[in-house]
Parts: C-alpha cells; structure tokens; sequence
C-alpha cells in the first residue's frame, strides 16, 4: 500500500499518496466551512470535524473530540496545507472515499474508528466503538494509506 510523503505543488511523485486527498469517483459530499473561531490549532487533511452548533451562514466547524459528532473529514487541497480559525476550509462526508492513515495493521473490509486523535489515525474499530467508514484495502503497517468510505455522522468514542 501507498505511504504517506511530504508534498509539494511540483514534484514528481505520482504514485505517492496523500493523507485527507480523495479518491475513486463520485466524491459528490463536500461541502464549504469556515475554521471556528474557538479552533486553537490549525485544522489538518483528514482531521476528523464536528459543526458548531452556533454556525449561521456556511458551517463553522473545529476538529472533533471523543463524545463528538463526527460529520466528515477536512478536504486535502494543493492550495493549502492547513486551515487556521476564520479561513475557508472543504470538509467531505459520507460515502466520499478518501485516503486515511492506518495506526496499525488493518484489513480490507473493516469497520474503522480514529484510533488516534493528534496524528488522525484510524483503525479498526473495537467492539460497540463508533465506525467513521470501512476500509475499501489492507494496511500491512502502522503509517500507511489505505482508502476508507467515509460513513455516516456518528458520535465518536475512544477506541481502546
């Protein structure tokens, strides 16, 4: 499976894959937000969000913590590499399939939880845990890039 690289706009890396980028067709489920201004640190691709519930106009959204609804995951964009509060961010949801870094071995198939809310890791969900998406490919390591279809809202819990 694909590893994880550091990017810039000209390289010449086309195999190379990209945490937060999404893949396969049909990723019709993105949507325009706004960093909230209560997000203390820059949001990431692939950081999973949650809407503030005082948002009006486009959604104001921060990163999202256990007891959260997860809505979907901020969008990977050549144009910037991260999203400080008040700037424009791109956040997909369900049924997007998106590149998702694997915090251990996973197989194809399975149901995944963020195992790892600093370095937004997924992996397999424990029993009665919540499920962001299912993974479409194996992760034979920790560190690599497997596609996962994003699933439906979902409270998050811990995943241990």
């Amino acid at each position: 499976m694909e590893t994880k690289m550091s990017y810039t706009m000209n390289q010449f890396a086309p195999t190379s894959e990209i945490k937060g980028r999404l893949c396969l067709q049909a990723n019709l489920n993105s949507y325009a937000g706004v960093v909230d201004s209560t997000q203390s640190d820059a949001l990431l691709p692939g950081d999973p969000i949650m809407i503030v519930t005082t948002s009006t106009k486009l959604p104001h959204i921060k990163k999202a913590a256990v007891g959260d609804m997860v809505m979907g995951f901020v969008k990977w964009t050549a144009k910037k590499p991260s999203f400080k509060a008040g700037e424009a961010v791109e956040f997909c949801g369900a049924g997007d399939v998106m590149y998702m870094e694997a915090d251990a071995a996973v197989n194809a198939g399975a149901a995944v939880n963020v195992a790892d809310l600093t370095n937004v890791q997924i992996a397999a969900a424990g029993a009665s845990k919540s499920v962001v998406g299912y993974t479409l490919e194996k992760a034979a390591n920790a560190g690599e890039l497997v596609r996962v279809i994003i699933g439906a809202p979902v409270v998050l819990t811990a995943n241990s």
